[in-house]
């Protein structure tokens, strides 16, 4: 009898553990809920620094959006599906090169991108690997890690990313990048302040690099637990609205 109490005991202790490791996709999928995206909203507005960005959803497929006002008027940019992208300046098209549309909408979805983490984790072209436990200002916290398939992985398939989920809200608080564009770079988020709207949690952060670069995604909670990255920015979007189709 005392053995079945003892085997029921640790049985309770490891299941209930959060430090016991999952495999990458439970992971993703444990994740995805915390943060409210099991229902995909028909529209989000939001401000980030001097754009007003959205994302509409519809029978038409996706569009991302933004616009901004200064002193030569509106100027609007509109990437549909991921293919067809168009800037109007007041309502008037502008023609742009094939290499100046991809910057554009490369940039518009790299907002838009982290805005609705982690849905971003389910694409097809993500190759999630999971990397274990480590401990973040003494929290529990799964390592996945992301590289990305050519095909279907955009302009930026080479890019890598880290995320630290904790372990027991399932939360992303953490995550790294390296990108290859202009000339590379590496950058480290912390959460700073969380909100939810419509059920799903958005999240504002302080945006760092390492001193060096490259830099191993996986040493950068390290550093920052050292103060030895650099401060660069605050991420933070404002006025977020969301809405879902009745």
């Amino acid at each position: 009898m005392a053995k079945v109490i003892v085997g029921l005991l640790l049985g309770l202790l490891f299941s209930c553990a959060p430090n016991v490791e999952i495999d990458a996709g439970t992971l993703i999928q444990k994740t995805v809920t915390a943060h409210g995206w099991t229902s995909k909203p028909s529209k989000i507005n939001f401000d980030f620094r001097d754009f007003h960005y959205e994302v509409n959803r519809g029978a038409f497929g996706i569009q991302y959006s933004r616009e901004k006002q200064d002193s030569l008027g509106v100027t609007k940019d509109v990437w549909t599906n991921f293919s067809s992208f168009e800037r109007t300046l007041n309502g008037v098209p502008v023609t742009l090169s094939d290499s100046l549309q991809k910057v554009y909408a490369n940039s518009l979805n790299s907002v838009l991108y982290f805005v609705q983490l982690p849905l971003g984790l389910q694409d097809q072209a993500v190759i999630p690997s999971y990397k274990g436990v480590v401990e973040i200002d003494a929290e529990p916290y799964h390592q996945l890690a992301v590289t990305f398939k050519q095909e279907g992985g955009g302009e930026d398939f080479q890019d890598q990313f880290y995320y630290w989920i904790h372990s027991e809200r399932f939360e992303i608080d953490y995550m790294a990048y390296s990108y290859h564009t202009n000339g590379g770079g590496t950058r480290f988020r912390a959460t700073i302040s969380k909100n939810r709207q419509g059920g799903i949690l958005f999240q504002d952060f302080d945006n760092y690099k390492p001193l060096l670069h490259p830099t191993a995604l996986d040493r950068l909670p390290q550093l920052f637990q050292e103060g030895k990255l650099q401060w660069l920015s605050k991420i933070e979007n404002k006025e977020i609205q969301v809405s879902f189709q009745d």
